[in-house]
């Protein structure tokens, strides 16, 4: 055995943390379906309140006197976040806009993000939210109902006033 080994021989093993990378996430907002009316007259003002942290919240514009539930909305929000992170969820809130006291919150939903984000990092390519990509990857952490390969509606959690729980 050797007392003395040349610093040249010797495997360099790098045990730098991984460098902060910048990614974009880009979130359309387009329809809403089965939104409950919080207003007296059967309406809801409805808009969409997005966030990964609530510092760096976003909105969409609103649909005023949505009368069916459904509201339309063609809203792109683009969110800077950075990677590695410990969570990458984003929160999407429906809220029903009031003028004369706070806005009432229609509903939640959260989408874990984190593995979609790594995939992204490793192969350092842009990276959609297909149907394709949810089924081979993302099926058992996230539920999402496609309406083609590249759209899908995200159910949100109401806050039922008689018996005070979440549900879908």
């Amino acid at each position: 055995m050797p007392t003395v080994i040349p610093l040249n021989t010797v495997p360099h093993y790098d045990i730098n943390p991984k460098p902060i990378e910048d990614f974009e996430v880009r979130v359309v907002v387009f329809d809403t379906l089965g939104v409950k009316c919080m207003d007296v007259e059967g309406t809801s003002d409805v808009y969409a309140r997005v966030f990964f942290d609530t510092k760096d919240a976003k909105e969409t514009d609103t649909h005023f006197r949505c009368q069916n539930g459904k509201a339309s909305f063609n809203y792109r929000l683009l969110f800077g976040v950075k990677h590695p992170q410990r969570a990458f969820t984003m929160t999407l809130q429906l809220y029903d806009r009031d003028f004369f006291k706070s806005n009432d919150i229609i509903g939640d939903a959260t989408l874990d993000l984190k593995q979609a984000l790594d995939d992204a990092a490793l192969t350092k390519r842009p990276l959609g939210l297909t149907k394709k990509y949810y089924e081979d990857c993302l099926k058992e952490t996230v539920k999402l109902e496609f309406k083609d390969d590249s759209t899908f509606w995200l159910p949100i959690r109401s806050f039922n006033e008689k018996t005070g729980a979440l549900e879908e």
